[in-house]
């Protein structure tokens, strides 16, 4: 029984916006490190993350402390925007009645989700083991929307924190929220 463990990053400092630079806080840092012992009694093969700077510094205590590296996986960075937007809730809401919908030089769900299950797939396929991903809300709860058939959709993806931890057992069609 394979299991694929989601982190979603832990809290970035908004002064950045969606800048993929943009760091974490002093408590996105101190909640980073608390992974470590969630991790502890798992026998992880692999760490993934997005390319972004908040996704790689949250797994790079629980990869330090396995004696690993993190890779990482173009693909999984967060949704394109586009322009920046003031009401994201009012955004997001938009984008998950339409997948289809997205603003100038930004990409719609649809977009996000042929992105991330190919690269997802790859993964899965080219790796071995029970594995930690860490990555973005939009990009993985359109992952799980799929994994799931659906079933985790718009009110699932509003409910999640940072930093979130989701486990799913490859097969399974079910992400159960671990931490």
């Amino acid at each position: 029984m394979r299991k694929i463990y989601f982190i979603r990053h832990s809290i970035r400092d908004i002064r950045f916006k969606h800048d993929e630079s943009a760091p974490l806080t002093e408590e996105g840092i101190l909640l980073a490190n608390g992974l470590v012992d969630v991790f502890k009694d798992k026998e992880i093969s692999s760490i993934f993350s997005s390319p972004f700077k908040r996704a790689i510094v949250t797994v790079q205590p629980i990869a330090k402390d396995n004696e690993m590296e993190v890779d990482i996986i173009n693909d999984f960075y967060e949704r394109t925007v586009g322009d920046w937007i003031d009401n994201f809730s009012e955004f997001a809401k938009q984008q998950w009645s339409d997948f289809d919908y997205k603003l100038e030089n930004g990409e719609s769900l649809n977009d996000v989700k042929a992105r991330i299950i190919h690269a997802f797939d790859m993964l899965v396929e080219k790796s071995e083991g029970d594995i930690i991903i860490c990555g973005h809300g939009t990009s993985f709860s359109v992952l799980f929307n799929h994994l799931t058939n659906g079933a985790f959709g718009y009110d699932e993806f509003i409910e999640m924190k940072m930093p979130d931890v989701f486990e799913y057992v490859i097969g399974s069609n079910k992400i159960v929220k671990y931490l």
